[in-house]
Parts: structure tokens; sequence; C-alpha cells
């Protein structure tokens, strides 16, 4: 199967590379620079063309794939570097090596639990017992989880419970019957929101809230007018994608604590709905190379391609 998978990958790549470049391999010494990535990214305004003109180089060849592929596609040593997100737990599987954003390009995208503002005043222990959560939510550990649903097929429900107890957060056993109160807990339906809702449902249950699981409701479009009009009490968001998607902000914002900011007086202030503290990890795009060639050339930081790009 993984030989197949290998030959499909390779198929792909024959295809989808960009007319008009070489097709040097990407071991050693002269090979031209290989980007895999997706067509979204080629097009987006913090994609590839504002990339290549904020960076001042253009990759000599380009692999348009599937989003799941440009892991692989590095990985199995077929391009250079992929484009892709920094808690995909592909990254962990290929053990592959996110290149530093060394001139700030990627917008801050870091998870959030929010929290309609009547719910926290009437609840307002939950700021402490979310941020008790968020706050261990690093790249690392959210990598890992994403890896262990995406990659080793565990449940969200399941890799989110074995985190709780293994941080301590709730207790093994099932916590008393306590009326702490209703809340009803949304979340988006990609992986990472999945583990995210179910973090927050078996938190809030040790608690002693009776938790309506709305987990996996829709995604952006759906779930943020089902919290703006009380559908549903709290979920994570991510700070990028409430500046841009949401309040249709233009400017590109790669300051995570400056990002969060400017969500938080927004949506507070248009929709009173509270962002808590946002978690550690940056789940912007990345820049990963291999372990191998990061070894061979050194390769640190983004501007690092540039610099072999023009050699």
């Amino acid at each position: 199967m993984k030989m197949l998978n290998k030959i499909m990958l390779l198929a792909v790549l024959a295809i989808l590379i960009l007319p008009g470049c070489g097709s040097d391999d990407t071991g050693k010494g002269e090979a031209k620079l290989k980007l895999a990535s997706s067509a979204e990214w080629t097009q987006r305004s913090d994609g590839l063309p504002n990339f290549q003109e904020h960076y001042g180089f253009e990759f000599p060849e380009l692999a348009v794939v599937d989003l799941g592929l440009a892991y692989q596609a590095v990985g199995e040593g077929l391009a250079h570097v992929g484009i892709g997100d920094a808690t995909e737990g592909r990254i962990v599987k290929y053990d592959l090596v996110v290149l530093e954003d060394d001139k700030a390009f990627f917008p801050a995208y870091n998870p959030a639990p929010l929290v309609r503002k009547d719910i926290l005043e009437t609840y307002p222990e939950l700021e402490k017992i979310m941020q008790e959560l968020s706050s261990r939510l690093d790249l690392k550990t959210l990598s890992m989880l994403n890896k262990k649903v995406s990659i080793d097929n565990e449940m969200p429900r399941d890799a989110a419970r074995y985190f709780l107890l293994q941080e301590g957060l709730i207790k093994k056993e099932p916590p008393e019957q306590k009326d702490a109160g209703e809340i009803v807990v949304g979340g988006k339906t990609f992986t990472e929101a999945l583990t995210l809702g179910y973090l927050t449902r078996y938190l809030l249950e040790d608690r002693g809230y009776k938790v309506v699981d709305e987990i996996g409701l829709g995604e952006t479009a759906v779930i943020t007018p089902a919290l703006f009009s009380g559908q549903i009490d709290i979920y994570w968001e991510y700070t990028g994608t409430g500046l841009m998607n949401v309040m249709g902000y233009d400017e590109v914002v790669t300051v995570p604590r400056k990002c969060y900011e400017l969500v938080k007086d927004w949506y507070l202030e248009n929709h009173d709905v509270v962002w808590l503290d946002y978690a550690p990890a940056n789940n912007t795009f990345v820049l990963f190379t291999s372990r191998e060639l990061h070894e061979e050339h050194g390769w640190e930081k983004i501007s690092d391609l540039g610099e072999y790009v023009s050699r």
C-alpha cells in the first residue's frame, strides 16, 4: 500500500509540475528548488504571489498537489519544501523541519475559546477553567494530538480524553453530578477543531456542567452566526480567521498578540462575544523541509531558501 501511494504521488507530481520547469531530483547539489503546494495557497492574498514578492525570490519549480500530499512529497524526497499547517500531524509523521518565517509573512492563527458575554457573566469561572487548557496547547502538543487522530486513527474524543487525563485536568472516574449549569459547546468539522471541541466538553463535564454537544456543527460561515445568535455558547476559533474571514480585515497581521487584541475588541463591541486567552500554538501556514535536506544544506529559515536559489 505504501508503494502504491508513492507511485500515485509521483504520477500526480509529474502531471502538475508547472511547464518550463526542470526535472532535477531533490537529493544533491545543483537541483532546482521545488515547492509542493495546494492550489489554494498559490492564489491566496497571503499565499504564493505575495510570499515571493515579500521574500524576494521565486521557486524555480512548483508542484500543485492536494494539501495532504505536500507533506508526503517532501517526506519522501519528491520536493525540496512544502507548504502546510503548522500543527498538522504529518509534520511529525515524516519528521519534517519547519523553517523560521524570519521576515514575518504568515498571519497569526492562534486558537482561542470564544464564549458569549452573558454566559461568561453567569459562569465567570469559565475563564480560569479554559485558561488551564489553552495554556497547555503549544505547537508540539497540538501537532501530536492531530497525529493521534489523522495518522494513528484515534477518534478525536478518545485523543482528547486521554490528553486531559494525562495532564491531570480531569478525573478518571465520572464526576459527581453537580448543578454547575448548562453550556452548549460547538465546534468545527476538521480534525483539530473536533479535538478542541471534545477537550472543552470533557473539561466542563468534569467541572460539573451539563454539556449540550454541538461539536462538528459546521465551518466558519455556519458556526459564527450560531454563536452570535445564541444557538451555541462556546467554541474554538482562530485569531486570523476571525480577523480576515469574519471581520473582513484587509491587512495581514503576523503578531499573535496584536491579532488577538483586534478580534477581541471587535467581537465584544459588535456581538457581545468574548475571546478568552489564546493558545501558544500558532496554526499558521509554514514552509517545511525534510530532516535530510535541513542537515545537508543548513536551512533554518525561509531566507536560506532564497540564498540557495540565487547561487
